[in-house]
């Protein structure tokens, strides 16, 4: 058997031709063996519980080298070399270390989930990294996630004829920007499912602001003749028979879980008070390029040149992360007396008057720009002022967000975050920029990680300044007072690219004068 495991199409769980119907094991075609076999070195040694002896095989490039007895624990233990040592072209195209690194715990964590039964030990570079003892739901996610996804946490139970649906769904403390925490399982496989994933999101109805996503595991049992899983190679995207029955199923049961549990955030005032504390004790200082609350608000401090680049009156114009502008054109800025005419528009849009007519600022972008230029500039001189926690925070991570966050902890203190290694996949806040509101340490935290994740930026000091500056700035429906709304104006056209957030998106956009004299009939 040892021998047949390598052999193409040889460990077909198929025997009649109803099992295509109904197989439900994680593989069927028996190829997986065979084909990782014909790129790299695999060693396996196997033994059952009745021979004293296992067996030892060897392969190289699909082709045995040694095949012999040996002494070994009950089971099967496989091993991976030099993957790809013989299709160069292949190798090439694979990502960095940790970048493939982070896609097994990926691929680990989807495992962990749906077999919280199975004892799960992870090595990375000869150590052990994980190690995860067999345990139910919650407390697999507990050793995943952290204690506070497993005290967030609202059970699912949902059983009808055609349909069984269990699992958890998480509460508010749980809504994340990105996605990356929605976990579907159909018949104990991994699959990916934008339908299902929105009947899941639809379910907390107004309960889950806009563009936020819940956490969840969710475990669908249903009839393997009503699903189509040959839809892709890998199996990850299913087709259902009657998709929008599915839909509706899923639907109601996240939606009567959630009717059934309290789902209102604790306000943690332990940390109110020490955000407090720390603002009265701690004298703050006062940073380049700085947002603070209208509550304790401190100018921004910039220095101005002449000239500035024209600005664009739709736009229409190429949304380039860095675009390029004449310097000889002249970007016509509000004047002194102009800035009483300055307004916020639904906490959104900054509107000012200018001598050729009207200027449109998104606050959210203005910031953005604002706070990456000073990032980017922070990384080439010293570390900016920092506000010490009081009481610093301990934050616990999935396993592939603590690998990003030791991947970018060097850049991240040189914002202004002073964030230590706790081990256990814990991390310790001991002080944030001057720029940051004490109450959001953790959340921004988990946001630049996220952000930093999704970012298809190669350069790490680039990623980080943006993840940075998206997650820090501040956001649609903000009040501003008219003193922070100059402020803010001030510095953005003290950046290098007023136009451009660094994702591209326009930050300005201006209405001529005359425009709107031919609207209204003027001219």
């Amino acid at each position: 058997d040892a021998i047949l495991c390598f052999e193409r199409h040889s460990t077909s769980k198929i025997s009649t031709v109803d099992d295509l119907h109904n197989i439900q094991t994680l593989g069927f075609r028996g190829e997986a063996l065979a084909s990782i076999a014909s790129v790299s070195r695999v060693e396996m040694k196997t033994r059952t519980e009745s021979n004293p002896e296992g067996t030892w095989l060897k392969l190289e490039g699909g082709i045995i080298q040694h095949l012999g007895k040996t002494g070994c624990a009950r089971g099967t233990s496989i091993m991976v070399k030099t993957l790809f040592f013989n299709t160069p072209a292949r190798r090439k195209f694979l990502k960095s270390d940790q970048a493939e690194y982070r896609h097994i715990l990926q691929i680990m964590n989807r495992f962990l989930l749906s077999h919280s039964e199975i004892a799960f030990t992870l090595y990375k570079d000869g150590q052990m990294v994980y190690q995860y003892s067999p345990t139910d739901l919650k407390g697999r996610i507990r050793q995943v996630f952290g204690e506070k996804y497993a005290q967030n946490l609202i059970p699912v139970n949902f059983d009808i004829p055609e349909v069984t649906i269990h699992g958890v769904v998480g509460g508010m403390d749980l809504f994340r920007q990105t996605r990356g925490e929605q976990f579907l399982f159909l018949n104990r496989r991994y699959i990916l499912n934008k339908s299902i994933n929105f009947a899941v999101i639809s379910a907390y109805e107004s309960m889950l602001p806009n563009r936020l996503q819940p956490f969840y595991v969710l475990f669908l049992e249903v009839n393997p003749q009503q699903v189509d899983v040959n839809v892709h190679p890998s199996k990850i995207e299913v087709r259902f028979e009657d998709e929008r029955r599915i839909f509706s199923i899923v639907q109601r049961a996240v939606k009567e879980a959630l009717r059934s549990t309290e789902v209102v955030p604790v306000l943690r005032t332990t940390e109110t008070t020490s955000a407090t504390a720390q603002a009265k004790s701690s004298p703050q200082k006062t940073a380049p390029i700085s947002y603070r609350p209208k509550e304790q608000y401190f100018p921004f401090e910039f220095r101005h040149t002449k000239r500035r680049p024209n600005g664009v009156s739709s736009p229409i114009a190429k949304p380039q992360t860095e675009q390029q502008v004449s310097q000889e054109e002249e970007w016509e800025k509000p004047s002194f007396e102009e800035r009483i005419s300055i307004w916020q528009l639904h906490d959104k849009y900054i509107f000012s008057q200018i001598k050729s007519g009207l200027l449109i600022i998104d606050q959210h972008l203005a910031h953005e720009r604002i706070l990456y230029e000073q990032a980017l500039e922070t990384f080439r001189k010293s570390r900016p002022a920092s506000q010490q926690q009081l009481f610093p925070k301990a934050v616990e991570l999935s396993p592939e967000d603590y690998d990003i966050l030791l991947e970018v902890q060097f850049y991240l203190n040189k914002l202004g975050f002073i964030v230590k290694d706790f081990g256990k996949r814990t991390v310790i806040i001991e002080a944030i920029p001057a720029t940051l509101k004490k109450a959001d340490e953790e959340k921004v935290l988990r946001e630049i990680i996220d952000e930093y994740r999704n970012s298809e930026e190669l350069d790490i000091r680039d990623k980080v300044a943006k993840s940075y500056a998206c997650k820090s700035a501040i956001k649609a429906g903000d009040r501003l007072t008219q003193t922070e709304m100059i402020a803010l104006i001030d510095g953005l056209f003290a950046t290098q690219n007023p136009y451009f957030c660094p994702h591209g998106r326009p930050i300005i956009v201006t209405i001529p004068l005359e425009e709107l004299d031919k609207r209204f009939m003027r001219l």
